[in-house]
């Protein structure tokens, strides 16, 4: 399950939002290919904020629950394609955070 925000610096918006929400599928898609996961697994958002010039324009977090294939090296693969992506779409500088969930303290109500 993939739970991710894209932040978008607010100087870079509206072309900048519009284009990340008209690519939200063919993440999604890539996400859920990389992964291993359900398309109904996954919850995005397009955040717009007010952030520092020295910063990324773009920056998405995930948030997935950790898997045996989920190696750091593999992460950092699936990382770089949804940079390259972004970045290639927009023409703006990406950042990528992940981060792994506790499996035991995790909760999820749809």
């Amino acid at each position: 399950m993939p739970n991710v925000k894209f932040y978008i610096d607010s100087r870079n918006a509206p072309a900048a939002r519009d284009t990340v929400a008209r690519l939200l599928p063919d993440l999604r898609s890539l996400l859920c290919e990389d992964l291993g996961v359900p398309a109904a697994a996954c919850q995005f958002a397009v955040i717009e904020v007010v952030g520092l010039e020295d910063q990324p324009a773009i920056n998405a977090e995930l948030h997935l629950l950790p898997g045996p294939a989920r190696t750091p090296e593999y992460l950092t693969c699936v990382a770089q394609r949804l940079r390259d992506t972004l970045a290639q779409a927009t023409g703006l500088t990406v950042a990528v955070r992940m981060s792994a969930l506790d499996p035991q303290t995790y909760v999820a109500l749809k």
